[in-house]
């Protein structure tokens, strides 16, 4: 059984870090979408141990949902929290 947290995010690379920390102690992977962050959200998140991925621009908090869906379904994960 594999789990996994998916963070949408945009702009946070100070919480980004310990909230990636946390959710590790709970689940088998985490990711984070990076919707268009302008910081260094998507760095601080990899060194946390997230797998990340990222939009180009910011298209929004539906779309980054979609994105984690997408990503759940093709990693074949089991369980999926939010």
């Amino acid at each position: 059984m594999k789990t996994l947290a998916a963070i949408p995010c945009y702009n946070e690379r100070i919480p980004i870090g310990y909230v990636v920390l946390i959710a590790r102690k709970h689940v088998d992977e985490v990711l984070v979408i990076d919707d268009g962050s302008i910081d260094n959200t998507a760095e601080v998140a990899t060194e946390a141990g997230a797998v990340v991925v990222s939009h180009g621009v910011n298209k929004g908090y539906g779309a980054a949902i979609r994105t984690c869906f997408n990503y759940a379904k093709e990693t074949s994960v089991e369980y999926f929290c939010r």
